[in-house]
C-alpha cells in the first residue's frame, strides 16, 4: 500500500518537473508577444491620427536617387526618384540647393496638396526646407514630376562646419535623412479621402560642391 502511495507521489512530482519548463516557456512566449504588441502600439502612437485635418495613412513608399540602378520592384504603393542637387545661391547667410523629384503612383489617383519636412539632415548637419506649396496631380501607373524643385537651405554656421568637414573627408556623396509628410486627396471609386502619408528618407545624393 505504501509502495503504491509512493509511486503515485513520485508520479505527481515527475509530472510537475515535466510540465514546469513548458509552463515557463508558455508564459515567457506570452510575455514576449505582449511586449511585441506594446512596441507596435507605441510606434504607431508616435504620430497623431490626424495632422492639419488629414488622416494619417501608413503607406509603403520606395525612395531612391535617379542614378541608382532600378532593381526588381517590390510591393510599394509608390516610387520616388530624387534628382541630383544643384547649387543655386551662395550668400552670407548660407547656401541653397534645389532638388527635383519624380513620383510613380502604383495604387491610386489623387492630388498632392503640399509637402512638409521634419528633421532633415545632410551628413548629420541639420538643414531647413520650406513647405512645398505647389499642388500636382498623381495618375495611377504614371510618372509625375514636381512642378518646381524643392529648396534646401544650409545656414552659414552649418556651412562652415560642413566645409571644414568636407576638406577633411572630401565625400563624393552626401547622406540625406529625415521624414517627409505628403498631404493629399486620394481617389477611391467616386470618393476622395484627405490623407497625410509619412515617408522616412534615407538616401545618398551626389555632392553638388564637387
Amino acid at each position: 500500500m505504501e509502495n503504491a502511495k509512493r509511486k503515485v507521489e513520485n508520479g505527481k512530482r515527475l509530472e510537475k518537473i515535466i510540465h514546469f519548463p513548458f509552463s515557463v516557456f508558455y508564459f515567457s512566449f506570452l510575455h514576449l508577444c505582449c511586449l511585441f504588441i506594446f512596441s507596435i502600439t507605441v510606434f504607431t502612437q508616435n504620430l497623431p491620427k490626424e495632422i492639419r485635418g488629414y488622416k494619417v495613412y501608413q503607406a509603403r513608399i520606395s525612395v531612391k536617387n535617379k542614378t541608382e540602378k532600378a532593381g526588381a520592384r517590390d510591393k510599394s504603393e509608390a516610387f520616388v526618384k530624387v534628382g541630383e542637387p544643384e547649387l543655386v545661391d551662395v550668400s552670407l547667410t548660407g547656401i541653397t540647393f534645389e532638388i527635383s523629384a519624380e513620383i510613380d503612383s502604383i495604387a491610386q489617383n489623387g492630388t498632392i496638396d503640399f509637402l512638409t519636412f521634419d528633421d532633415f539632415r545632410v551628413n548629420g548637419l541639420q538643414v531647413d526646407i520650406e513647405e512645398y506649396r505647389e499642388p500636382f496631380e498623381l495618375k495611377k501607373n504614371r510618372s509625375s514630376t514636381l512642378p518646381q524643385p524643392i529648396k534646401i537651405f544650409v545656414g552659414a554656421g552649418q556651412t562652415l562646419r560642413g566645409a571644414l568637414k568636407e576638406v577633411k573627408e572630401s565625400k563624393d556623396e552626401w547622406t540625406v535623412t529625415g521624414k517627409l509628410f505628403v498631404f493629399g486627396q486620394f481617389k477611391k471609386s467616386f470618393l476622395k479621402f484627405k490623407r497625410v502619408v509619412p515617408v522616412e528618407i534615407n538616401l545618398t545624393i551626389k555632392n553638388p560642391l564637387k
